[in-house]
């Protein structure tokens, strides 16, 4: 039975906890506000917060986590924990996980925190795709977008929706692309795959991506329906659809009739193309809709002697109260369904679509303790060499080959 978690109340001797988050994304001073919260009404606990470079954060924090003086807690990438856990980097947090937190947060973000069925991660925010386009475009060419989940595109549907924008703006004198991402080709787990992995059914090969001890991809990523999957991508560039290299702020200047992005991309178009009419329309599938979710979740370092204090400054943060003090600050996607209620912004607009998709749709990213190695070697490398032209049985083949050698560490 799950147990409420550990309390250094009746403790008078003042603790100072290390927390590092990456810097960044407004993190720095939402988490100030919840370390200024928390403090008030935990006396004998001190929490002192680093920031490390986005860019260098993963791979300070494994370098930290096996040192003889690793960090009590941190901001870790969701889908990095059960790697970190497989190799005896982090404490089990199932004794800070209630009955309570685990029925409100969102499945998948429980299953991307945990190795065999063991969550190593306290679960914070959400996240999803969002397929931004451009309304007066679309206005224009007299192509009305879905509005719901129940009428969502199939990606054939998009496309050939999406072309009749082009066509009218080509008729008009405008040069557009169809859609562009955030990196072009599009790739990642999070992007590509989400594409990839919607043309096959829950729990088919393809779906699991991987084999359930994560040695291997064979099997799984080189089946007909992952082939027939690749195909259609590898379409989107060789028709000219989407560009396969970066187009600087496409959407934003009107070079492009759609975006796939994620919900923080909307702050940044608002600032920086105040006169673009956008919105979100739910995101296409193959044969199955989903979209991949997981942000950021709190972990404890294994080699912690302050883990019990750690524990509890964890524990606050991932509460109502902590991610509330949080998002005044900083917005994000809660990961408790319990907060939908209470966020006016999820009530209507584009942010309520992403969320309904995470809630009728969401899925963790594959791979496990493997998914490093699945998104670096299948949705990064190979997705881009798909999307460059190379021949498809070929480089699925090398990438399984290639995939496989580093997964051998999961024998």
């Amino acid at each position: 039975a799950a147990t409420e978690p550990p309390s250094t109340a009746g403790s008078s001797e003042v603790v100072t906890i290390e927390y590092w988050i990456p810097a960044g994304q407004g993190r720095e001073p939402a988490v100030a506000e919840v370390v200024k919260a928390f403090e008030a009404t935990h006396p004998t606990i001190k929490v002192n917060v680093t920031a490390i470079p986005f860019g260098e954060f993963a791979n300070a924090l494994q370098v930290g986590l096996a040192s003889d003086n690793p960090p009590d807690a941190a901001f870790a990438g969701g889908p990095d924990i059960p790697f970190l856990a497989y190799n005896g980097a982090l404490r089990p947090v199932d004794d800070l996980l209630t009955a309570e937190d685990r029925a409100d947060f969102n499945p998948d973000l429980i299953d991307m925190v945990s190795l065999d069925g063991v969550a190593y991660g306290m679960p914070f925010a959400n996240s999803g795709v969002a397929m931004y386009y451009n309304v007066d475009s679309f206005e224009a060419a007299g192509v009305e977008v879905p509005t719901s989940l129940d009428d969502v595109w199939t990606w054939p549907e998009f496309v050939e929706n999406v072309n009749r924008v082009v066509a009218h703006q080509t008729e008009e004198g405008h040069k557009v692309w169809g859609m562009v991402g955030l990196d072009n080709p599009i790739i990642s787990t999070f992007f590509a795959w989400t594409l990839v992995r919607s043309g096959s059914a829950p729990g088919s090969p393809l779906w699991d991506g991987i084999a359930p001890d994560h040695t291997t991809v064979a099997g799984y990523i080189d089946t007909p329906e992952a082939l027939e999957a690749y195909a259609f991508y590898q379409s989107l560039y060789t028709s000219g659809f989407a560009p396969n290299e970066n187009v600087p702020d496409a959407f934003g200047t009107g070079q492009a009739a759609t975006l796939f992005a994620i919900p923080p991309t909307a702050a940044t178009l608002t600032r920086d193309f105040p006169d673009l009419k956008w919105a979100v329309m739910p995101i296409p599938y193959l044969k199955t809709p989903l979209t991949h979710t997981g942000s950021f979740a709190h972990i404890l370092a294994a080699r912690s002697t302050r883990s019990e204090a750690a524990g509890e400054f964890i524990h606050f943060f991932s509460s109502p109260d902590g991610y509330l003090t949080y998002h005044a600050t900083t917005a994000m996607i809660p990961g408790r369904k319990s907060l939908q209620d209470e966020l006016p912004e999820l009530q209507s607009g584009f942010l309520k679509t992403v969320y309904d998709e995470i809630l009728a749709w969401g899925q963790a990213r594959p791979g496990g303790p493997g998914h490093s190695i699945f998104n670096r070697i299948v949705a990064t490398d190979m997705m881009r060499n798909i999307a460059l032209g190379t021949d498809i049985k070929t480089a699925v083949a090398s990438t399984v080959d290639e995939a496989d050698a580093q997964l051998a560490q999961f024998r």
